[in-house]
């Protein structure tokens, strides 16, 4: 049996290499965002399935955590032409957004005096209604997901700001990262997700409409 073949059936096969480093980006964080929402779709749907609800969940979480990260790595990618320092630390990244990209260039009179220089048909545009703060502290909130363990359990001093809480369960010390019980709802979780994620999204429209000739 092999794993990567290229059968040339086009109805089931992925193509991949042919993206430039911003559609690549674009497309990962679409394709971690849509696969979260089709199993959370599978989960509320599975009829209370226990097998489903209580194991779907680490991949969706997952999935959702990092099309969130490569989204602001994205919106950094189309100002700089590079990838931000931050690893996989989702506040830091949002902070070098927030500081460098909305502070510097969305909400500043220079910067938007300079792109009306360049741009033909100049739009600008604001950030009215998106409250920087509660993004942030939805943001922690995903990051420090299993917080509550750790101020039980002082010996467990990992939180995720290495993407590690969803993907392993288990520290690198082999302790487990969630030691009591839990609840997520998966249609509140989804609609949390949204919201951040289209904020973001806007973010790069922005971005990339004030940097576009």
């Amino acid at each position: 049996m092999k794993i990567f073949v290229d059968t040339g059936v086009m109805e089931q096969s992925a193509h991949f290499g042919w993206q430039n480093k911003d559609e690549a980006l674009y497309g990962l964080r679409e394709g971690y965002k849509n696969s979260a929402d089709e199993l959370v779709e599978i989960a509320v749907n599975s009829g209370g399935n226990p097998k489903i609800l209580d194991t779907f969940i680490f991949p969706v979480l997952f999935s959702y955590r990092h099309c969130l990260e490569i989204s602001l790595k994205h919106i950094y990618m189309r100002a700089w032409g590079k990838v931000p320092s931050g690893g996989h630390n989702l506040l830091t990244l949002w902070d070098i957004i927030k500081t460098e990209i909305i502070d510097k260039m969305i909400c500043s009179r220079e910067f938007i005096e300079q792109v009306k220089q360049y741009k033909e048909h100049f739009i600008q545009y604001n950030l009215d209604g998106i409250e920087c703060c509660k993004i942030r502290s939805m943001l922690k909130k995903l990051q420090e997901a299993n917080q509550r363990d750790i101020e039980v359990n002082s010996a467990k001093k990992q939180v995720d700001q290495n993407a590690e809480v969803w993907r392993y369960l288990i520290s690198t010390d082999e302790d487990l990262f969630f030691t009591q019980g839990h609840s997520i709802d998966y249609l509140v979780l989804k609609d949390g997700i949204n919201h951040i994620y289209e904020v973001l999204d806007y973010i790069y429209h922005i971005v990339d409409e004030y940097l576009s000739s």
